[in-house]
């Protein structure tokens, strides 16, 4: 799961969210309406609405064991690191 923390506070800001099994890795779109995190098992990449702190769809099924997701400045591409695969994979919105 992922936890929102108030970074005002350094406490929890309501119950966790589940995503993919093993989270590892997150990152926020620019404009800050989404949030994805990196899902080491089953490989893939979970989408938050930080609005409503709620996955948004599926898990996107990414390369093998992905540790990391960073997001293009414009919010229209996610990319990650797949340690298992020794490769990159690109997600376009």
């Amino acid at each position: 799961s992922v936890s929102v923390i108030d970074t005002a506070t350094n406490r929890t800001v309501g119950n966790p969210i589940n995503v993919g099994k093993k989270p590892v890795g997150v990152a926020v779109s620019p404009d800050g309406h989404r949030a994805y995190t990196a899902n080491s098992g089953p490989d893939s990449v979970s989408v938050i609405d930080t609005a409503t702190n709620r996955t948004v769809g599926n898990p996107i099924n990414v390369g093998g064991y992905p540790v990391w997701v960073a997001v293009s400045p414009d919010g229209r591409r996610a990319y990650t690191a797949n340690e298992g695969s020794a490769s990159v994979s690109v997600i376009t919105f």
